[in-house]
């Protein structure tokens, strides 16, 4: 059975417009994500759109995002969705038409596409706005649920004047793009809101924001890629994901993260990351049970292929994409038609419950 995520993934390093400095770590960062989905999760490729550089324009991402999630018939009910994007983020003034009360005039958070900031057939491209990704967010959970994790490795404040290394930054200035652009696209922007929507808004029931710092704060790049993104993906990588909470995961990516940068979540808070979709049990781990006598039995004999002397790796638990280390290793004595006895190579206690690993590619073995 398929993984049930979904996912589309956006990375920015080059930009089309000369006065945005370009980024180096985005798209890096975006094939990373993807890596971790398909090779840790087992997520299937066609379930990822993946769009980097000249091909992550506003008009590709809004196609994509309908395409791939809204419009997506195999999309059920309840199923993971993840939108991740890295690169720029920026702020325009809002229009005056923004909000109800028309004489408050707020900035309007967006992030960069690789067309933001130029010139479209319409008029300047102004990125996709909080809003506009919000209320896309919010006709998406009708119909697909709100196991929707939004993850922006990006920041929406200017670096102070004292900052030495303004490039390592994902934050541009917008300098040609008006407040009437941001109306413009697929994604529908409505006017005259009650509030104005920001990435970093605490109350939304639709879905679960990740964004790479907290509001008025700035993210960074480095070697290893967005702080965020590289700090996320360590720390999937180290902890049992299916039995650990949300909310002592993101303490954990804080602790990582130290002083300099913090990670920021709003939304949903689920029980587990992505709501556990993706940690579906692994059939190639078999029950451990254990015999004073006869040592430890795993129901598998020589009707599946096992031979004496055969080997095992013994782990704690038999779930798909959560870390899983191996505790002890296995070797088979006596075989049977159909289960099979053997002992550890070491002396330490195994807990009550684990799972025998079956080789991911046996030349006999048939299970």
């Amino acid at each position: 059975m398929d993984n049930r995520v979904f996912a589309v993934i956006v990375g920015i390093d080059q930009y089309k417009s000369g006065d945005i400095w370009n980024l180096e770590a985005c798209v890096d960062d975006a094939k990373s994500m993807k890596r971790w989905l398909v090779n840790d999760l087992g997520v299937p490729k066609h379930q990822i759109a993946m769009l980097v550089n000249e091909k992550a324009t506003k008009q590709n991402i809004e196609t994509t995002l309908n395409t791939h999630l809204l419009n997506n018939s195999r999309i059920r009910k309840g199923d993971a969705i993840l939108i991740y994007f890295a690169g720029h983020g920026s702020t325009l003034k809002a229009p005056r038409d923004w909000l109800l009360e028309k004489n408050l005039r707020c900035n309007v958070e967006v992030l960069c596409t690789y067309d933001h900031d130029t010139k479209g057939p319409d008029g300047r491209i102004a990125g996709i706005s909080a809003c506009a990704m919000h209320t896309f967010i919010h006709d998406l959970s009708k119909l697909k649920g709100n196991n929707v994790t939004l993850m922006l490795d990006s920041c929406f404040t200017s670096p102070p004047p004292s900052s030495r290394d303004r490039s390592c930054i994902r934050w541009t200035a917008t300098g040609k793009a008006v407040a009437e652009d941001l109306y413009r696209g697929q994604l529908p922007c409505p006017r005259l809101q009650k509030r104005n929507e920001s990435f970093y808004n605490r109350h939304w029931t639709t879905h679960t924001v990740i964004t790479a710092c907290r509001p008025g704060a700035t993210a960074f790049e480095g070697k290893e890629g967005g702080k965020l993104t590289s700090v996320f993906l360590e720390t999937v990588r180290s902890v049992a994901l299916h039995d650990t909470s949300f909310s002592v995961f993101l303490e954990e990516i804080k602790r990582r993260m130290g002083e300099g940068q913090s990670i920021y979540c709003s939304g949903v808070h689920p029980a587990r990351l992505f709501n556990s979709i993706p940690f579906t049990q692994d059939h190639s781990y078999i029950p451990v049970q254990f015999h004073l006598q006869k040592g430890i039995r795993i129901e598998l004999g020589s009707l599946h292929g096992i031979e004496k002397g055969g080997e095992f790796s013994i782990h704690g638990h038999n779930y798909v994409g959560s870390r899983n280390p191996v505790l002890a290793s296995f070797t088979v004595q006596q075989v049977y038609p159909t289960w099979c006895v053997g002992k550890t190579k070491t002396s330490s206690l195994l807990p009550k419950h684990c799972w025998a690993c079956v080789p991911r590619n046996p030349s006999s073995y048939r299970l």
